[in-house]
């Protein structure tokens, strides 16, 4: 059977030749060269969290300026495993993992193997191999180590070092996820990466300079779980994927052009983390998929729309906007309310509903928000169907809050969180056609006032925040059926 050189010297056999000319076509490349070396200097360097290599950026260091002028920067290094295998189909797969959702940071994210070089490694492919072995118990000598790429960098300014090996037998390969770091070990179609299906992407900015970040989604076929795959992660897969395939990816890649400062320490970056947070809020959300609504009662009855406007707090908490309706309203006055209101006929959707409602009432200008999903539609008792349209809000200082006083007497914001806490919170039991419910109650001082946020808008607010922090509530929840009759199709004939 044809064999190639394995990690320790020996010889590994291949499951087919295709795997083989892999082998055989990586080993003959040669990544651009990169001026930083490995001299004592002193490392003062922003680190990646519990030594894991999870960014939403990552670049090729060989074309960020730093390559040219490295003299006062030395960044920390890591290695990831992009360990590929010859997949039932015929088709080439790489080994993914989704991170803990009990870890603090970038929970729940999709990540490759790997992490931070230890003093004992002896170089970059012993760290990705250690690591794997590690995280999802892979036999270093299971895998043939075809070649190194170029380092990445990632935001936080981690030397990141792609190892490309080539798992030679699957069988034998039985993933243990080391419960700590990793929740799921799974495979993806490598070619994934180079296409342009089932991919988004956002224009973002750092350090004056645009860039894309790019999203793919991912559906296994079996257990059907869906997956993002986004960030650093996905930028060493697209260059991996390039590589192996021979051709650039279908879309405009257009990576980040870092400007580095030429001595970095913790204080470089005041910000550091908080783009994060918001960044893995957006992949979560972008993950969840309403129900769809029955079409028996898409026209059946009147539509609203409320905003869900989400923002990072200046204590790196995750708060919502809320208002107080004015006292002067004949219904529902002074009670707490997501910005929002009925349909009006100019609307093209309620993503349109909401946003123009918000700037009625609290000045918030659409520009500002941005939209990353709608929710399944709630059924009210007043026979209206109300759409949560959930939106980020990306520029805190924009926003002056401008109250209608017609209908708005005051605004203020609460800690996500806070809605799937049985902390000041209390249930009232009541009854509809037979079937007992739970109208939930939270207790809430801001600077301006105490607050009750119930029923409609508490049910809506544990409902997002379940889908955010991916855990359900601290307390039986037991929603009203009717709110679901939007979905169900049984909404009841006057």
């Amino acid at each position: 059977m044809a064999s190639s050189r394995s990690l320790n010297g020996g010889s590994l056999p291949f499951s087919s030749q295709r795997l083989l000319a892999l082998a055989q076509q990586l080993s003959h490349y040669k990544p651009p060269p990169c001026s930083l070396d490995d001299g004592d200097e002193q490392e003062r360097i922003i680190e990646e969290t519990v030594g894991k290599v999870v960014s939403q950026v990552g670049v090729q260091e060989s074309v960020t300026p730093i390559a040219q002028n490295p003299e006062k920067f030395k960044p920390k290094r890591a290695a990831v495993l992009i360990c590929l295998f010859e997949g039932d189909a015929g088709d080439l797969r790489v080994i993914l993992t989704k991170r803990s959702s009990r870890l603090t940071t970038h929970s729940g994210e999709v990540s490759l193997p790997g992490g931070k070089a230890e003093e004992g490694d002896k170089d970059d492919i012993e760290t990705a191999t250690r690591e794997a072995k590690e995280e999802i118990g892979l036999d270093p000598s299971l895998v043939n180590i075809a070649t190194v790429l170029e380092p990445f960098l990632s935001k936080h300014l981690l030397r990141v070092v792609p190892v490309i090996g080539i798992l030679t037998d699957k069988k034998a390969f039985k993933p243990t996820p080391n419960a700590a770091e990793v929740d799921e070990v799974f495979d993806a179609p490598l070619e994934m990466f180079i296409k342009d299906e089932n991919r988004t992407e956002e224009e973002r900015e750092w350090m004056g300079e645009k860039y894309l970040l790019h999203f793919f989604e991912y559906e296994t076929e079996k257990e059907k779980k869906k997956y993002i795959i986004w960030g650093l992660t996905a930028g060493v897969l697209i260059r991996a994927a390039s590589l192996v395939y021979q051709q650039p990816p279908a879309f405009l890649e257009q990576n980040p052009k870092f400007k580095f400062p030429k001595i970095v320490d913790r204080n470089t970056d005041p910000n550091h983390g908080s783009d994060d947070v918001v960044e893995n809020l957006v992949q979560r959300l972008r993950l969840y998929k309403p129900t769809p609504v029955s079409d028996e009662t898409q026209f059946s009855v009147k539509r609203a729309a409320v905003l869900v406007c989400i923002f990072q707090g200046n204590n790196g908490d995750l708060r919502v906007i809320l208002t107080k309706r004015s006292s002067s309203l004949s219904s529902h006055s002074g009670e707490v309310a997501l910005p929002g209101g009925k349909q009006e006929e100019t609307d093209i959707d309620d993503i349109q509903t909401a946003l123009r409602e918000a700037k009625e009432e609290i000045g918030l200008e659409p520009s500002l928000v941005n939209v990353v999903t709608v929710l399944e539609p709630v059924f009210t008792k007043h026979r209206m169907i109300v759409v949560p349209v959930v939106g980020i809000l990306s520029d805190t200082k924009a926003f002056d809050p401008c109250p209608c006083a017609d209908e708005v007497e005051a605004i203020f914001d609460a800690p996500l969180e806070m809605f799937l806490k049985d902390e000041n919170r209390w249930a009232e039991e009541r009854e509809w056609k037979g079937e007992k419910y739970l109208l939930h109650h939270f207790d809430y001082e801001a600077e301006n006032g105490k607050y009750l946020i119930w029923a409609f808008t508490a049910g809506v607010l544990i409902r997002v925040a379940s889908i955010i922090y991916q855990r359900p509530p601290a307390f039986l929840e037991l929603r009203p059926r009717f709110w679901d009759m939007a979905i169900t199709g049984d909404i009841p004939k006057l």
